[in-house]
């Protein structure tokens, strides 16, 4: 899977020659982002919009790049086991203000469709549990996610 991701990004935008390529870590934030829009099993249209929005504004890349990423992320969350695959890459390379921010993301994530359902409020808190996010903090984080 990653060197499928690796050879799609490296074919969509110039990659910078240093150790931290932001295609696993990317893949990794579209990922969990699509482990939210299907927890409830319903993807929505906003949802997906708001994935769009999000990664491309993250990663400046075309519409046509972001939705390519959004399927490769797609297929990784289908075929993962668990989500430690896909924090513990965030857990390498994020600093804690952006884990932080990554849980906001998810939380809009969960709102597009003003709806939190049970499973997305469930795998928002697991996979907040994983990247060490204070409880407090996830609550601030769904609260800010609220607001905007």
């Amino acid at each position: 899977m990653m060197n499928k991701l690796s050879s799609w990004f490296n074919q969509s935008i110039e990659v910078p020659a240093v150790d931290d390529a932001p295609d696993e870590l990317e893949l990794a934030t579209a990922a969990l982002m699509m482990e939210v829009a299907r927890a409830d099993f319903e993807q929505s249209e906003e949802e997906r919009s708001l994935m769009l929005q999000k990664l491309g504004a993250r990663l400046k890349l075309t519409d046509e790049a972001v939705t390519g990423l959004l399927l490769l992320a797609q297929d990784a969350s289908e075929e993962a086991h668990d989500l430690y695959s896909f924090t513990s890459i965030i857990n390498e390379r994020f600093t804690y203000p952006e884990k932080k921010q990554l849980v906001v993301n998810l939380w809009e994530i969960a709102l597009a469709d003003a709806h939190i359902d049970p499973q997305e409020d469930h795998i928002i808190r697991r996979i907040a549990g994983l990247l060490s996010v204070d409880h407090s903090d996830v609550i601030h984080a769904r609260a800010k996610a609220r607001d905007q």
